[in-house]
C-alpha cells in the first residue's frame, strides 16, 4: 500500500509540475515573441497537408522543369533579350525625351547593342593577332617546361620518358580520332550562337518597340483589385533585373581594368587579352571568378617563369576582394535580395537545364521568383525562404545616401 501510494504521490507531482511549466510557458511566449504561440500538448490535433495539395505542386515543379528544358532554344534567347530591354530601356527614354521617335530609338538602342559586341569582339581579335606573334615564343617555353616535368615524373616515380611519351601518344590518337565530332560540335555550337544572336537582337528590338502593350497585357490577366499589387511587382522586377545587369556590367569593367593593369606590371604577355578572358567568366556567380583566374596563372607560368605565379595570384585575389566588399555592394548592393544557398541552387539548376546560358540566366529568374511570390499571400513563405537573410552593410547605405 505504502509504495502504491507512493507512485500516486509522485505522479500527481509531476503532473503538477506540467501544469504550472505549461501555464507559465503560455505567459512567457508571447511576451518573447510578440504574438501568441501555439502549444503542441497531447490534445493537440495537427492539420495534415493534403496528399493531393503535395501531387498538384509535384506536378507543377516538373512540368515547369519540363517546359524549361524542351523550350531552351525558344527561352534563352527570349530571356536574354528580356534582360537587356530592361537594360536599355533608359535609354530609349532619354533619346524619346530629346524628340526621336520610338522605332528610331528603339534601332538606335539595338545599334549601341550590335556595336557593343562588335568592339568586344575587335579587342579580342586584336589580342588574339598579338598572342599568334608572341607564340613560337611560348611554344618553345612550353616545351621546356614539359621537358622539366618529364624529369621530374622519371625522378619522383621512376617512369622513363619513353613510357611517357608512349602515353601521351596513346592520348592524341584518342583525341584525334574524336576531332571529326569535335569540329561538328565546334561549328554546330558556332551556329547556334549565330542564331541565338539573330534572336536576341530580333527580340530585343520588339520587346522595347511594344513595351508598353506587353505591360498591359499582363496588368489584362489579374483582377481589377488585384492591378495595382501586379503593377507594382511589374515594376520591381524591371527595377531589380535592370539594376543588377548594370550593376554586373560595372563590376566586369572594374575586374577588366583592374587585371589589365595588374597583370601587365607583373609582365604577364598579352595581359588585356588574358584579362578579358578572366573577366568573362565572372557572368557567373561564385565560380566564374575561379574559372576565369586559371587563364591568367597558365599563361604566367607558361610564358614567363614560375615566379609569375605569386604575383599573378596577388592580382587576381586583390581585384576580387575589392570587387566583392566594395564595387558590387555599391553598384549592386542587394537588389537580388536572393539567399546565398540559393543562388548556388539556381547556378547548378540552370547548368542542368539550360546549361552555360542557364548558369546566367537563373539567378535573376529566381529574384524575379522571390517577388512573384512575395505578392501573392499564400506563397509568402517560398518568398521568406529565397530572400537574402544577410543584411546590407551600414556603409554602402551611408555611402548610398549621400550619392543619391
Amino acid at each position: 500500500m505504502d509504495k502504491k501510494r507512493g507512485r500516486t504521490l509522485v505522479e500527481s507531482h509531476r503532473r503538477a509540475a506540467y501544469e504550472v511549466a505549461e501555464s507559465d510557458y503560455r505567459s512567457a511566449a508571447p511576451k518573447a515573441c510578440g504574438h501568441p504561440v501555439a502549444i503542441i500538448t497531447p490534445n493537440t490535433t495537427m492539420k495534415a497537408l493534403s496528399l493531393s495539395q503535395v501531387n498538384t505542386r509535384l506536378a507543377f515543379a516538373v512540368l515547369g522543369i519540363g517546359i524549361l528544358y524542351l523550350g531552351r532554344p525558344f527561352l534563352v534567347p527570349l530571356a536574354f533579350a528580356g534582360i537587356l530591354s530592361l537594360l536599355f530601356m533608359p535609354v530609349s527614354n532619354w533619346l524619346e525625351r530629346r524628340g526621336i521617335g520610338r522605332i528610331w530609338a528603339t534601332l538606335l538602342c539595338v545599334l549601341l547593342f550590335l556595336m557593343l559586341i562588335g568592339l568586344f569582339v575587335g579587342v579580342i581579335y586584336a589580342q588574339a593577332a598579338s598572342f599568334s606573334k608572341d607564340w613560337p615564343q611560348i611554344q618553345t617555353k612550353l616545351t621546356t617546361g614539359i621537358e622539366q616535368a618529364q624529369a621530374w615524373i622519371q625522378q619522383q616515380f621512376g617512369v622513363s620518358r619513353q613510357r611517357q611519351l608512349q602515353a601521351l601518344k596513346e592520348g592524341v590518337s584518342k583525341l584525334s580520332s574524336a576531332s571529326s565530332g569535335s569540329l561538328t560540335a565546334v561549328f554546330g555550337g558556332l551556329s547556334g550562337f549565330l542564331t541565338g544572336l539573330v534572336l536576341v537582337v530580333l527580340y530585343l528590338f520588339f520587346l522595347l518597340w511594344k513595351r508598353e502593350k506587353y505591360k498591359a497585357f499582363v496588368l489584362k490577366l489579374a483582377a481589377p483589385e488585384n492591378r495595382p499589387a501586379v503593377n507594382d511587382a511589374l515594376s520591381q522586377i524591371s527595377s531589380v533585373s535592370a539594376q543588377y545587369l548594370s550593376g554586373r556590367l560595372v563590376s566586369m569593367g572594374f575586374l577588366a581594368l583592374f587585371y589589365s593593369i595588374g597583370l601587365s606590371i607583373v609582365g604577364v604577355e598579352n595581359a588585356i587579352l588574358m584579362s578579358l578572358v578572366a573577366v568573362i567568366p565572372t557572368l557567373i556567380p561564385y565560380i566564374g571568378a575561379f574559372v576565369g583566374g586559371a587563364f591568367p596563372l597558365f599563361m604566367a607560368l607558361v610564358s614567363g617563369s614560375p615566379d609569375m605565379l605569386l604575383p599573378t595570384l596577388v592580382v587576381l585575389v586583390s581585384a576580387q576582394v575589392i570587387d566583392n566588399n566594395i564595387i558590387e555592394p555599391l553598384v549592386m548592393g542587394a537588389q537580388l535580395d536572393l539567399s546565398p544557398i540559393f543562388t548556388i541552387i539556381a547556378i547548378v539548376l540552370g547548368e542542368l537545364i539550360w546549361g552555360v546560358p542557364g548558369m546566367i540566366l537563373f539567378e535573376p529568374l529566381f529574384a524575379v521568383i522571390r517577388i512573384v511570390c512575395a505578392h501573392i499571400p499564400t506563397l509568402h513563405p517560398y518568398a521568406f525562404l529565397l530572400e537574402n537573410e544577410v543584411e546590407e552593410p551600414g556603409w554602402v547605405k551611408a555611402v548610398k545616401k549621400k550619392i543619391g
